[in-house]
Formats: C-alpha cells, structure tokens, sequence
C-alpha cells in the first residue's frame, strides 16, 4: 500500500464511491476509457471524524460532459472501508470530506444479491429505494432535533435514469437492466458476515428486492449533505444461492472478473455525464426544524 498524502480538501461537486463491483481492478486506471484522466491518488483528508484515506482525483475530458467543459471528480476506494481494520463510521469520514468539498452528486458501485427470485445473476441494478431500520448511526446531522431529511426520495431520479441509459448501451444481453422506474428495494446489513437464509426471508417479507452492504448509510448521508445519490450495482448471487449447502460459495464464479470492468466504464461515462446544476429535488429535501424544538425546554 502506497503512503498516503495528505492534501487540503478540494472545491469538487462530484464524487464516485467504488466497491466490491470492481475489485482487483485500479479504478480508473484499469478501465483505459478515453478522456478520462487521474490526477492524483493515495490522498488523504482531514475530517472532524478522523482521518479519511485512499482517495483519488479524476478529470473527465469535455467530450463526456454535458456542457463540454472539463471536470473534476473526487474519487474514494471500496466505500472508504479501512484496508486493515473494520470501522464502519467510515462512511462518517468520507461524506465528511464530500460535504466539506461541496460535492452535489455522488454515483456508488458495487455488487448486490438477489432477494427477487425475478432478478438474476448478471443483471444491473439501479434501485429506488432501501430497508434499513437502524437508520445509520453515523450522522453528521448537527444535533437530532435542528434537521429532517425526507426518505421519500432517496436515490435520484435525474441522475439514475442517465446511469440506466448508459448501462443498456454496454451491458451484455445474457443479463438485464433494471432501472429505478421499476421502484425496486436494496436492503442493508453491514458486512462482513454474509445474510443468513432467515435474514434473506426476513428482508424478502419486508419488500426488498436485492441486498447491499454499504447503500444505506450512503444513501442517508447523501441526503444530509444536501447531495444526489445514484447507486448502481449489479448480481452476484442469486436467491437461491443463499439457501445452498454451507460447503459452496455464495457468490457465483467469475461474474465481478467479467462483468467488473464494465461496471467501472458505465460508472465513470454516467458520472461525467450527470448534469452540473441539479435538475432534481434532492436539494431540498433536508429541511431545518423550527428553533423552539431545540432552544426551548
């Protein structure tokens, strides 16, 4: 692991979060998309919460943005997951710097398994929504009683509907493209255990569709720092597979080593696409409460 460098948090309105989608691949470097260009890696950030490491800067060229002008894009390893240690308030960490650095629109990858007999190995997913009942404890929310944030749109729609269009341009024909118009649930359970067959059950009898070990606490943050959020994954288990016998794999063999490097391209292409100026109501959904709820008492 190279040392990380630490740097004063850049003024960057867009952000990419990467997962298990591509692992073993150096994202962006692997991808050899054209217009697309690393800036800088092995950053580090100062927060409030602690240290927040493994960063990167992208450029994208003005041939894959909408207006036609260069931009830039802060870019964070595997969720902002610790190479050595689990801590899950990183999430708390890496939206602290995304907060600080402005960022209007974040775009997260990463795999998923069914909970949706419907639903298949190999298919893309953009879902609508989630079922995560703790609600992640790791806020940056000044105080419980000074802010709302509405959950009735959690993943934006602008934005999701330009990931879908670009993932049915590349996405193989052996697997489907299902889009957030279809309204589908993502469920969440902090890893790294795997979901037992009682819980797949119990988040299937919930209305989940595919589940996801990092969705909820982003998909929360996002909306706390006033943010779109697309997340987009696709499957690597199927419904079944959770239900084989304990000695065989859950996921299924060579599905992230074929299907990885596309998932980085359509990522980086939807990403650069997604328009500067928020063309949604994502910004508005963080609303403050009245003074009297916490000066009062």
């Amino acid at each position: 692991m190279a040392p990380q460098q630490r740097h004063d948090i850049p003024q960057i309105e867009l952000a990419l979060i990467t997962g298990s989608s591509t692992w073993g691949i150096r994202f962006p470097e692997d991808i050899q998309m054209d217009g697309v260009k690393l800036v800088a890696r092995d950053v580090a950030f100062q927060t409030d919460y602690g240290l927040s490491e493994n960063w990167k800067i992208l450029e994208f060229a003005g041939h894959l943005t909408p207006d036609g002008q260069p931009r830039r894009a802060l870019c964070i390893y595997q969720h902002g997951n610790n190479r050595d240690t689990i801590d899950h308030s990183c999430h708390q960490r890496t939206y602290a710097v995304l907060q600080a650095a402005g960022v209007k629109h974040i775009l997260a990858s990463s795999t998923i398994g069914a909970l949706n007999r419907a639903i298949q190995v190999g298919d893309f997913v953009i879902n609508a929504d989630i079922v995560e009942l703790t609600q992640s404890p790791y806020s940056l929310l000044p105080g419980r009683m000074r802010f709302d944030c509405s959950g009735k749109q959690i993943v934006c729609p602008v934005c999701a509907g330009i990931a879908a269009n670009v993932a049915r341009k590349y996405w193989p024909a052996t697997g489907r493209v299902h889009g957030v118009e279809l309204g589908l649930v993502a469920a969440h359970v902090y890893g790294p255990r795997l979901t037992t067959p009682a819980e797949v059950m119990a988040f299937r009898s919930m209305g989940a569709d595919v589940i996801n070990h990092s969705i909820a606490p982003e998909a929360t943050l996002a909306r706390e720092i006033g943010a779109c959020f697309v997340p987009i994954a696709f499957v690597t288990a199927g419904f079944q597979d959770y239900f084989r016998p304990a000695g065989e794999s859950l996921l299924r063999p060579g599905v992230v080593e074929n299907l990885g490097t596309l998932s980085g391209r359509i990522a980086l292409e939807a990403a650069a696409r997604f328009p500067r100026t928020p063309e949604c109501l994502c910004q508005k959904l963080k609303s403050p409460q009245a003074p009297e709820r916490y000066d009062v008492w």
